[in-house]
């Protein structure tokens, strides 16, 4: 993915436009999407593109939880992730390497690089900067757990995108010592909301298709898409000339 460079912050005279002071605040909203991440299959590898990119420190730094059953106790095991695949001879099992046979930092299909979780920590910097300490909308230090409502899709490049914003947002000084573990809220494939899920809800299926069959219905044989058509074959600018 590329990256969007942001603009720079508003002013103070785009804040009271945006905010007019006689307004009352009633709710701090954040909606993000992930921060630049891996394609989500191997692409492009006839221009020279690899297959494997060793843009995700990330798998070096892993931690899980383990249950002793003897005593019912957790701890946690660290370790480093790499990639098998296949070889191109025989198929024999191989590690995956980078385009200068890097083994470690390989990423997954579809992965937040380290980039990616760059730009959201930045992007939870920002928050920050707006959010408390230009529109003192949200408290300067973060004691109370149940004070923020936390959700993202089962993807885990979103799951990570929400920690490096939220970390951005309340870095460790700025959380409570005595703060308990934050809760994210994930649901299940059936029931995700976040983003257009018509393979789990037949009604949001059956509008989809309408909506495309009245758009189709709409513009296919108007001479913008036409234009549009024939530019896009050829390479051209989609946007008519102006007489």
């Amino acid at each position: 993915m590329t990256t969007l460079e942001p603009r720079q912050p508003y002013t103070d005279a785009e804040l009271r436009q945006l905010y007019p002071p006689q307004l009352k605040l009633q709710l701090v909203q954040i909606l993000l999407r992930h921060g630049e991440r891996t394609p989500v299959t191997p692409r492009f590898q006839n221009t020279g593109l690899p297959p494997y990119w060793p843009y995700c420190r990330a798998v070096r730094h892993l931690r899980s939880a383990v249950l002793d059953p003897d005593t019912g106790e957790y701890s946690y095991l660290d370790w480093k992730r790499r990639l098998e695949t296949f070889g191109s001879d025989d198929d024999s099992p191989i590690i995956a390497t980078g385009p200068n046979a890097e083994l470690d930092d390989i990423c997954d299909m579809g992965m937040l690089t380290d980039r990616g979780r760059e730009t959201t920590r930045n992007l939870g910097r920002r928050f920050r900067d707006l959010y408390v300490e230009r529109l003192n909308f949200l408290p300067a230090d973060l004691t109370n757990a149940e004070s923020l409502y936390l959700r993202s899709t089962p993807v885990p490049r979103a799951l990570e995108s929400l920690q490096q914003a939220l970390s951005g947002l309340y870095p460790a000084t700025h959380r409570a010592p005595d703060l308990p573990a934050l809760t994210l809220l994930t649901r299940a494939p059936q029931d995700e909301t976040l983003f257009p899920n018509d393979g789990n809800c037949r009604r949001f299926a059956a509008l989809s298709r309408a909506f495309a069959q009245r758009t189709a219905e709409r513009w296919n044989n108007t001479p913008r898409w036409t234009i549009s058509t024939r530019s896009s074959a050829s390479g051209c600018p989609t946007t008519p000339a102006s007489p």
